[in-house]
């Protein structure tokens, strides 16, 4: 058999590489209890996440609300079809914690283009930072050192808060309700995270970045 370049075939195989990779990051450990392996089966959140990724590799966003608009309908959709799928052996289901570490890891993934292609890394000015256990750690650190004395003093009420695990981030009882916003604590993580950068030019994910280990 003789194997030929096709653009279509191998970006198929490009995506599918940057899902399972995302997939795993977000429901590892304790993010997502029980069996996990059928969740890569749902084709339907797969094509949702690669019609947002592929919104930022061509530049589709104008503005950050406008990104933060497709972003919620993304996870939306990724939760709901994800759940929608549960088998009878399934333990969890699929929170927006979930789904913003799948949007979020697969947007990092997507970022390495810019180690040979720098001309991409304004396509990604709006994207999020992951938000889990080591990032909010390290966030939370930097955040507390960095406010003044008054929002010091009030936000360390919050640590507890601030801290927790984010695998069950949005998700109510049993059933994963409808995101219509995003939930109060990713707020104030990525806002926490663009007072830290202040008025640099690094952007959010690039930040991820150059925290994580």
């Amino acid at each position: 058999m003789k194997y030929v370049y096709n653009r279509d075939v191998l970006s198929d195989k490009i995506f599918d590489f940057i899902y399972s990779g995302s997939l795993h990051d977000a429901v590892l450990q304790r993010a997502f209890k029980g069996k996990k392996d059928w969740i890569g089966n749902v084709e339907n959140a797969k094509k949702y996440l690669r019609e947002y990724i592929d919104c930022i590799i061509n530049n589709k966003f104008s503005s950050q609300s406008d990104h933060d608009v497709s972003f919620i309908k993304t996870a939306n959709n990724l939760c709901n079809a994800i759940n929608s799928n549960r088998p009878p052996v399934a333990e969890d289901v699929f929170s927006f914690g979930n789904a913003q570490k799948l949007i979020n890891i697969a947007v990092k993934h997507t970022y390495s283009i810019c180690y040979c292609a720098p001309e991409f890394r304004e396509n990604f000015r709006y994207c999020h930072c992951p938000l889990d256990s080591v990032m909010l750690n390290e966030v939370w650190s930097r955040y507390k050192k960095s406010a003044g004395t008054d929002k010091r003093k009030e936000n360390l009420k919050n640590a507890e808060f601030f801290c927790q695990s984010w695998g069950n981030e949005g998700q109510a009882g049993d059933v994963q309700p409808e995101i219509c916003d995003f939930p109060e604590r990713y707020i104030k993580f990525q806002n926490a995270i663009r007072e830290i950068i202040g008025e640099g030019d690094l952007y959010p994910i690039e930040f991820d970045y150059m925290i994580w280990k």
